[in-house]
C-alpha cells in the first residue's frame, strides 16, 4: 500500500512540473482569453499591438542554472487565439503580427 501511495504521489509530481512548451502546445486558435490563462497561469506581459492582445511568458527555471531560456507568446484578436507558440512578437507590416522564434 505504503508503494502505491508513493507511485501516486510521484507521478503527480512529474506531471505538476509540466513545461510550458508542452503547456503551450496543448491550445488551439480560437481557445478564449480566459481559457488560456486558465492553462498557462497569468502572463509575464500583457500588452496591445495594432488592435492584438499579446502576452508572454518567460519560461524561466528559478533556482536552475541555465543559460538558455524560451519565451512563449499567444497572440488574441477579440478575446480568441489566432497563433501562439516560442517567440517574441513583431510587427509584420502596419497591422499585423508575426511570432519570431528565438531560435538560432
Amino acid at each position: 500500500m505504503k508503494r502505491a501511495i508513493v507511485v501516486v504521489a510521484l507521478a503527480a509530481g512529474v506531471a505538476g512540473c509540466q513545461g510550458m512548451g508542452a503547456k503551450i502546445a496543448r491550445l488551439d486558435v480560437g481557445t478564449g482569453r480566459d481559457e488560456v490563462i486558465d492553462r498557462l497561469g497569468r502572463p509575464d506581459s500583457d500588452r496591445s499591438i495594432v488592435g492584438y492582445e499579446v502576452l508572454n511568458w518567460f519560461d524561466r527555471r528559478p533556482g536552475r542554472f541555465s543559460f538558455s531560456h524560451k519565451d512563449y507568446t499567444v497572440v488574441l484578436k477579440d478575446g480568441k487565439v489566432v497563433q501562439f507558440g516560442p517567440g517574441l512578437i513583431r510587427r509584420d507590416g502596419k497591422t499585423s503580427l508575426q511570432i519570431e522564434s528565438d531560435d538560432p
